[in-house]
């Protein structure tokens, strides 16, 4: 699925991403390579269309870029290593007839998982990655900064440099939506949802976690009075998406409305590589718009 769940957002300070010739020739410098019988993990570019497309890599919509990233990770049970290992010990030990020391046991670890990891299975994810020429930004769908850090430190090696700032506030974030929340601030087309997290600044412990709630009632407001701060909230942009913010101003859990989702019900899910750029060109537009206005909305807050 395309539509991103997660957006960690970046705004370039230069214009290196702007190129996409560029941007092509570090792609394909870095394509995704399974892993080996050595390898713990693997990651590389693969086409947006479909892993086994070797001629497309990046799709462009209107100056909106989106690429792909793919990871294998090797994964062998914690419990499989421990009896392997505690066999091979036991082995030794009898052999040597004495017990044997910390840094043996260590040796024979890396021994196990040579032995082993030829015989892990592999876990694949993949990773969307939107270069917004417009507004000089990008955007990583994934769960954690450092996901999106691996990723891009990828990208910044085959280009030279990649000089990118996470977005941010003047302001402590917590301080802006706890105010936006106690003066029932009005920013259309923005409107406060029902999920929030608090928390108090200064204790650090505490954490309120509240959902299904009318987050300007009096019973929230009591939990304000007593100092603590909004560090989660839910934001419903009504043209059609809504999301969580993090303190960290990354957004959590973004969802489109069905009307978005539905727009391009047209095209026949044949149409595979046809239906991913529509799909894209619409939720480039939506989730533009909604950083965009979301960003100025915080930056008007005192």
């Amino acid at each position: 699925m395309l539509w991103f769940k997660n957006a960690i957002i970046y705004q370039l300070n230069n214009d290196t991403l702007l190129n996409k010739d560029a941007i092509e020739k570090a792609i394909k410098s870095h394509l995704f390579i399974p892993c080996g019988n050595l390898d713990t993990t693997k990651m590389g570019w693969v086409s947006p269309y479909h892993d086994n497309n070797q001629n497309d890599f990046i799709v462009d919509m209107q100056g909106h870029l989106l690429l792909r990233m793919k990871k294998e990770t090797k994964i062998l049970p914690a419990q499989v290593i421990k009896q392997t290992l505690l066999e091979k010990i036991d082995k030794q030990e009898q052999a040597l007839s004495r017990k044997l020391t910390k840094n043996e046991k260590a040796s024979l670890k890396d021994e196990v998982m040579i032995d082993l990891m030829p015989r892990a299975f592999s876990k694949y994810n993949h990773y969307w990655i939107w270069i917004d020429t417009e507004n000089k930004r990008i955007v990583v769908d994934c769960s954690s900064f450092k996901q999106a850090e691996d990723i891009l430190a990828i990208l910044r090696k085959e280009l030279g440099a990649l000089a990118l700032t996470p977005l941010s506030i003047d302001k402590p974030f917590e301080q802006i939506m706890t105010t936006w929340v106690k003066e029932k601030l009005n920013f259309s087309p923005f409107i406060l949802g029902d999920q929030a997290e608090l928390k108090d600044p200064l204790e650090g412990n505490g954490i309120i976690s509240c959902k299904n709630q009318e987050i300007t009632s009096d019973e929230m407001r009591v939990h304000f009075d007593s100092g603590k701060w909004i560090t989660k909230m839910k934001i419903v942009d009504e043209r059609g998406v809504n999301f969580i913010i993090n303190s960290d101003l990354t957004f959590k859990r973004i969802k489109f409305d069905s009307i978005i989702l539905d727009e391009n019900e047209d095209i026949s899910s044949e149409e595979f590589d046809k239906r991913l750029e529509a799909d894209f060109l619409i939720m480039s537009k939506v989730l533009s718009n909604t950083i965009n206005g979301f960003s100025m909305v915080i930056n008007k807050i005192f």
